[in-house]
């Protein structure tokens, strides 16, 4: 007798609740393996499911409740501003609150450079390019440019551009380094920001998946921060504004703003720690006029 979605959804999500692992990943998983919608999926839950993917489905559900598989690399792809990226174990995985820096950004810019159509941002660690490539198809006057340390990741970058058909300028090197001797209006960067002590007591998911040096911010997770900062001044266009837009982890917001406010505090236009739609310190944004006192 053939397996109904529904029997194999309940096994999933029984397997998956025993081992503490959020119960909708068989969901996710099926709506993957069959290419539907979760609205399709539950009309059809009577509909009998192959034995090849209910065999796949089993092997997926046991992989990620035993060994912490994220389901991201588990499929090859993640959701991120309605697009669908490639994901690999060499990228971290986009998160919805990253979608609040791209949205930041286009709203910062309106107020600051209301004139302005083609601006030139820089991406810094741009992994999967969830932000530089969607920045590029949301704004498609901007010249985006996005760097990563990792040949690996930059690879996973240009084809995940390629297949969203997103016009990006990619540079391989460490931070800002390779746009030396360029000019740019904007700076985007989620880099890594996990402290010593915050990298021990990762999610096993996240820890023992998701690439170290994409993760690890040095002993108080703001080492990186520390470095893009320094170097602003080589990349940023003289007698104009430049603006900042980091990621941070939750509690890094007075400490990345004070980090912008000593090194630039006469030329600070404006400085905000922006909170996610949790109410959690999320982004730090600023605008500094590029000379003058």
């Amino acid at each position: 007798m053939t397996e109904k979605r529904y029997e194999l959804l309940h096994w999933a999500s029984d397997f998956l609740k025993a081992h503490r692992r959020d119960e909708n990943i068989g969901e996710l998983l099926l709506q993957a393996r069959l290419g539907v919608s979760r609205t399709k999926l539950i009309a059809d839950l009577r509909e009998s499911v192959t034995k090849e993917d209910a065999r796949w489905i089993r092997e997926k559900v046991i992989d990620h409740a035993q060994n912490g598989t994220p389901v991201q690399y588990i499929l090859g792809m993640a959701p991120f501003y309605g697009r669908t990226f490639k994901v690999t174990p060499d990228v971290l995985i986009p998160r919805p609150e990253t979608e609040e820096l791209v949205w930041r950004v286009g709203r910062w810019v309106k107020q600051y450079f209301p004139e302005r159509r083609q601006l030139s941002v820089c991406d810094i660690g741009t992994g999967s390019g969830a932000i530089a490539v969607t920045l590029a198809l949301e704004h498609p006057d901007w010249h985006v440019t996005a760097v990563d340390l990792s040949e690996k990741a930059l690879m996973v970058a240009r084809n995940n551009a390629a297949a969203l058909h997103a016009h990006v300028t990619f540079r391989q090197g460490d931070l800002l380094q390779p746009l030396q001797g360029e000019a740019f209006d904007i700076l985007v960067s989620n880099p890594p920001y996990i402290s010593k002590k915050e990298m021990s007591e990762l999610d096993d998911i996240v820890g023992n998946y998701e690439p170290h040096m994409a993760l690890f911010g040095g002993a108080d997770g703001l080492d990186f921060y520390r470095k893009i900062i320094q170097h602003i001044p080589e990349i940023s266009r003289p007698h104009d504004l430049f603006m900042i837009a980091f990621e941070i982890g939750a509690l890094q917001g007075a400490a990345v703003s004070d980090l912008i406010r000593r090194a630039y505090a006469n030329r600070i236009e404006a400085l905000a720690v922006e909170k996610d739609i949790s109410g959690l310190d999320r982004n730090v944004i600023a605008v500094l006029r590029t000379s003058g006192k």
